[in-house]
Formats: structure tokens, C-alpha cells, sequence
């Protein structure tokens, strides 16, 4: 995150507040799914991914990236 300037708040409001990109994909290694949440935050566009399994109501970031310069 700190490579990308990207903070804490702004990967937490692409969390509340963003879409998601792509549709959930199941994780080869693991039994969760992993997800790409994208918004337009403090001049960047954000995407975070995510990984989770059901039912758990815990969720890890697995990356952050700056769209933009992808």
C-alpha cells in the first residue's frame, strides 16, 4: 500500500462504497472466493481485492492496485 500511496482510509471506503469489478472467483487453494472492489477515491482509482469464506464475516486484503496505472 505504502509503494501505491495508498492508506488505510481510503481501502476501507473502497469497501464500504465501491463496486465490484468482476464477479466473485473461487480460490483454487483455498475453499473462499476472492473479490474486486473498485471507487474512484482521493484522486486515484482504487481497486482492492479481497479474499473471504462464508460464513465467516472476516475478509483479508489480498492487494491493492492503482487502476490507472495498470
Amino acid at each position: 500500500m505504502r509503494q501505491r500511496y495508498v492508506n488505510d482510509p481510503m481501502v476501507l471506503e473502497v469497501l464500504r462504497f465501491g463496486r465490484m469489478s468482476t464477479p466473485p472467483e473461487p480460490d483454487i487453494k483455498h475453499v473462499g472466493v476472492k473479490c474486486r472492489m473498485q471507487r474512484f477515491v482521493a484522486g486515484m482509482q482504487v481497486a482492492v481485492v479481497v479474499y473471504l469464506e462464508y460464513p465467516s464475516p472476516d475478509l483479508l486484503v489480498v492487494t491493492v492496485i492503482d487502476v490507472k496505472k495498470d
